[in-house]
C-alpha cells in the first residue's frame, strides 16, 4: 500500500517520541546531552541502539525534511571504524551486480534505540514506494542489528 506524506509525516510524528520514551523508560536518557536528543549523533559512533537502517537517498527524499536530517550518509564500503554497509569492495559489487563502486548510490543510515516488528516492517514497507523507479542498484532497505 503507497503511503502519501502527510501519512509519513503522521507516522514518523508519532514514532519519535515512542523512541525517546523507550530511552527514557530504561533510564537511556541520562546517558545523552539534551541538545542530541533530536540529532543524528544520539546513536552515531556507538550508544546503545539496536537496529540500523540503511536507505538510499530516494527513500529519504519521501521522509519529511526534519526527519532526514537525523540520517546520515554512510559508505558502501566500510571505513577504518567499521562505519558503511560491506565490508569489502567486491562484495558490494557482487551485492549490486554493478562493474564499479562508482554505479553504486548513496547510503544513508539512521540508529534507533528500539524497534518493534511492526515498525521495523513499516519502515521496510516504504520500499514500496520507490521499488523498479529509481533506474539505481540500491533501493530498498537494509536492516542491520547492533
Amino acid at each position: 500500500m503507497y503511503k502519501t506524506k502527510k501519512e509519513i509525516e503522521k507516522w514518523i510524528k508519532a514514532f519519535n517520541p515512542e523512541q525517546v520514551e523507550r530511552m527514557r523508560a530504561d533510564n537511556y536518557l541520562d546517558h545523552i546531552v539534551e541538545e542530541d536528543l533530536n540529532g543524528s549523533e544520539r546513536f552515531r559512533g556507538g550508544g546503545n541502539w539496536s537496529v540500523e537502517l540503511v536507505v538510499p537517498r530516494a527513500l529519504l527524499d519521501l521522509l519529511p525534511e526534519w526527519e532526514s536530517k537525523n540520517w546520515w550518509e554512510v559508505g558502501v564500503v566500510m571505513d577504518k571504524d567499521g562505519e558503511g554497509v560491506f565490508e569489502s569492495e567486491q562484495e558490494a559489487l557482487d551485492e549490486y551486480d554493478v562493474k564499479s563502486i562508482n554505479e553504486i548510490n548513496t547510503h544513508f543510515a539512521r540508529r534507533f534505540y528500539d524497534l518493534s516488528l511492526d515498525e521495523e516492517e513499516w519502515w521496510i514497507s516504504l520500499e514500496k514506494e520507490i521499488e523498479g523507479k529509481t533506474g539505481l542498484p540500491f533501493e530498498q532497505f537494509r536492516v542491520n542489528y547492533g
